[in-house]
């Protein structure tokens, strides 16, 4: 297998690690104390804690997003996730499809762009992972959705698959 300092796994937040399209509303109205109140109406994906914890004992782990950073904490906190990068909207000048912001966690993390794999939900995410030379694994929870990339993984064992395909290479 690998040496846990070898790869990194960065991930998308919103409809990636946390289904938020409930909140999709209060946060383009900007509405953010409706939007920290209404965090019950967002979930994780089936087996995410779980397989966090997996992919942490494999790789660096990480979170890039275009969602302003104290959005992003209180939701991660929320739901007890806990990881120890994260590039949020104000971190950058230009965010995703541009790769900066992979970039950037990239170099946090002390890993290079040709060992991170990013995992993201949509076509800006893996515009971005591919301009960043990293590899890109889509993923989609609900109903299927062009995001410009094939495969999509449906699920976290079968993101897992695809990481360990890529890692063991």
């Amino acid at each position: 297998m690998c040496e846990r300092n070898d790869w990194a796994v960065l991930f998308d937040l919103d409809e990636t690690l946390v289904l938020t399209n409930a909140l999709e509303p209060l946060r383009r109205a900007r509405k953010w104390n409706e939007v920290y109140a209404a965090f019950s109406q967002s979930s994780l994906p089936t087996g995410t804690l779980e397989f966090l914890e997996g992919i942490s004992r494999m790789a660096r782990v990480g979170i890039v997003t275009k969602a302003p950073r104290r959005y992003a904490e209180k939701l991660l906190a929320y739901h007890k996730v806990g990881l120890p990068v994260i590039v949020a909207y104000h971190d950058v000048k230009r965010v995703k499809p541009d790769p900066e912001g992979l970039l950037l966690a990239s170099e946090k993390l002390g890993i290079p762009p040709s060992k991170c794999i990013y995992v993201g939900d949509d076509r800006n995410d893996m515009q971005a992972a591919q301009a960043a030379q990293f590899t890109p694994i889509g993923v989609r929870w609900g109903e299927p959705f062009d995001i410009g990339f094939e495969p999509v993984c449906r699920g976290w064992d079968a993101v897992h698959r695809q990481i360990l395909r890529h890692i063991a290479k």
